[in-house]
């Protein structure tokens, strides 16, 4: 499989620059891998991951939301888009070498269903990649941190959980408990790091409010970004300063997020 280049440039250009700096370093994850195709992507949303970091087509996407794969196929990244749950994937048995999907079973409240499911479609030795958050992504939001500096254990909890909610996230282990979830169904995991610091975390917290006007537009025109070009101007001014900032961000002990590397056992 074929990357890109200038992942992060693009991203700017197209996306907020909370989305953006946490899908870059994601990207710099999967340029280590070896994807053997056909490749189906798990919740692949829109399609702006694999738009700007591939440059092969996915063979397949799958998302239950019929507006986020209308922009998708506008982007052009998959040979096909199926819209359907991570549960129900209308396929034949092995019938993929890799799977991927990106900051997207944390939504997912009954995991066990999908990982039946994933197992079932993967080729024996064949691959999952996937990223998710820990249980200290929430911790490392910008309030939390207040609430924890100033002792208020009990609030910073209770926002916690809150912020969790409303990002719709019920599934943020150590990765331990990742381990353990993914070993239960039949996988193998063969590389598991934290990444994304705890700075870098509280930076893209801090960011999201001012990507309420993005989130506008999107909501409208089902893009982030109405002009990409116009905004490469001033953007592509920032863009090294940026990687400068985000370097070394995709390995991280005691990171936000996880990176799981799983084979499906012969």
């Amino acid at each position: 499989m074929r990357f890109k280049t200038d992942i992060l440039t693009e991203y700017l250009c197209m996306a907020p620059f909370a989305l953006a700096f946490e899908r870059s370093i994601e990207a710099n994850l999967y340029r280590s891998l070896k994807l053997e195709k056909p490749i189906l992507d798990l919740g692949c949303g829109e399609g702006l991951f694999a738009h700007i970091v591939f440059d092969e087509k996915i063979d397949t996407g799958i998302d239950p939301n019929s507006r986020e794969l209308i922009r998708a196929r506008e982007l052009g990244a998959y040979a096909e888009l199926i819209q359907c749950n991570g549960d129900s994937i209308p396929r034949p048995d092995s019938s993929y070498k890799t799977v991927i999907s990106n900051s997207v079973l944390e939504h997912i409240p009954d995991l066990s269903p999908v990982f039946k499911e994933i197992f079932r479609i993967l080729d024996p030795g064949g691959y999952l990649f996937f990223t998710v958050p820990t249980q200290l992504f929430e911790q490392f939001s910008a309030v939390s941190r207040i609430l924890r500096y100033l002792g208020s254990t009990s609030l910073a909890l209770r926002y916690e959980r809150s912020y969790n909610r409303f990002w719709r996230q019920t599934n943020c282990f150590p990765p331990d408990l990742w381990r353990k979830t993914v070993e239960s169904h039949g996988f193998e995991v063969v590389e598991i790091f934290t990444y994304d610091p705890k700075n870098i975390c509280t930076l893209n917290d801090i960011l999201v409010p001012f990507s309420l006007f993005s989130y506008m537009i999107k909501i409208i025109t089902n893009r982030w970004i109405l002009f990409p070009s116009l905004r490469r101007i001033w953007v592509s001014w920032l863009a090294p300063s940026i990687s400068k900032m985000l370097n070394g961000a995709d390995r991280s002990p005691d990171g936000g997020l996880v990176f799981i590397s799983a084979r499906k056992k012969v």
